[in-house]
């Protein structure tokens, strides 16, 4: 069954003998070839191309994983015009590019292609440094071109504003107090594990609805918080994927290490991070990271559970 080149290809790597992955992503594929054979959905392959379009402004490319995960959160639709998939979970290994994906998803739907006015996008985190991280990766790509990028966008320390769209890019440690933020177009999530309740997300998506085509994504590791929104939002994944409940519309792409034992092999470290195989410098930290871990498991605990997410 062909759906698009981003998706098919990223499905078939899974499945092939070379692919080193949890069953969660053998799973979610089957999931996701399961909604196109028996619904009336479809990928604007025309919008996914433009968006994609939008990385020669980027100082990296969407490796596969990403491109299959912004495929399907942006650019599949029901025949009523809305999102299929408008919940996008991504649990990944530190290091995969959690933040340089959000912010090429960021910077694409605030622009045009997006074909909503008054797109704005509130991001969340637990701490400002977090909170920021992707809002800086933007704001940096802008300050770099200037002098092109004057023409579309303003820009300050605090805010981004497309200017023909007039949608906005804003960064939060707490519900947003303005009535920009009462009506977002997508609310982002960074580092959900580090969430205590659900009080700050609660309010957040609050405002969601109100503008048309509404997102949510989440982007996070694992971490050292039980039974608390990470644990609740993935046993929900869990269950989806294994047809336990109906989606909701909600993608979860989940990379993990669920055996410890898997730990000791560095070629099952994709299981837990896509972008491994891609990045040299991630390769050699990870391996200097895992002798320690080695020595002194307890000291070092944040190798399993936030690189492998085998907590």
């Amino acid at each position: 069954m062909k759906i698009c080149k981003q998706i098919d290809e990223y499905i078939a790597f899974v499945r092939s003998d070379e692919a080193v992955v949890c069953k969660e992503q053998l799973l979610l594929c089957d999931f996701v070839e399961k909604v196109f054979a028996e619904e009336d959905v479809y990928v604007d392959e025309k919008q996914l191309e433009r968006y994609l379009g939008l990385q020669k402004h980027f100082p990296y490319k969407l490796l596969p994983w990403e491109q299959f995960c912004f495929a399907l959160h942006n650019c599949v639709y029901r025949r009523d015009g809305q999102l299929r998939f408008p919940v996008l979970v991504i649990l990944v290994g530190r290091g995969a590019g959690k933040n340089g994906y959000l912010a090429f998803e960021d910077f694409a739907l605030m622009t045009p292609i997006n074909g909503v006015k008054y797109y704005h996008i509130d991001m969340f985190a637990t701490s400002e440094d977090q909170a920021k991280a992707t809002f800086e990766d933007i704001y940096n790509i802008l300050e770099d071109k200037k002098d092109y990028f004057k023409n579309y966008f303003k820009w300050n320390l605090e805010c981004i504003t497309n200017i023909n769209t007039g949608s906005k890019l804003k960064y939060h440690t707490r519900a947003p107090g303005t009535k920009d933020g009462g009506r977002p177009g997508k609310v982002d999530f960074d580092e959900y594990h580090a969430y205590e309740n659900m009080k700050l997300v609660d309010v957040a998506v609050t405002g969601l609805g109100k503008v048309a085509l509404p997102r949510r994504t989440i982007v996070t590791t694992d971490g050292d918080i039980r039974d608390g929104p990470l644990d609740t939002m993935l046993d929900k994944a869990h269950r989806i994927l294994s047809g336990e409940l109906p989606d909701n519309g909600m993608i979860p792409y989940i990379c993990r290490i669920a055996d410890k034992e898997d730990i000791k092999n560095p070629e099952n470290w994709t299981m837990a991070n896509p972008s491994y195989p891609y990045f040299t410098n991630l390769q050699e930290e990870m391996k200097l990271e895992y002798d320690d871990y080695v020595l002194d498991p307890i000291g070092n605990a944040s190798f399993a559970t936030k690189r492998c997410n085998c907590p």
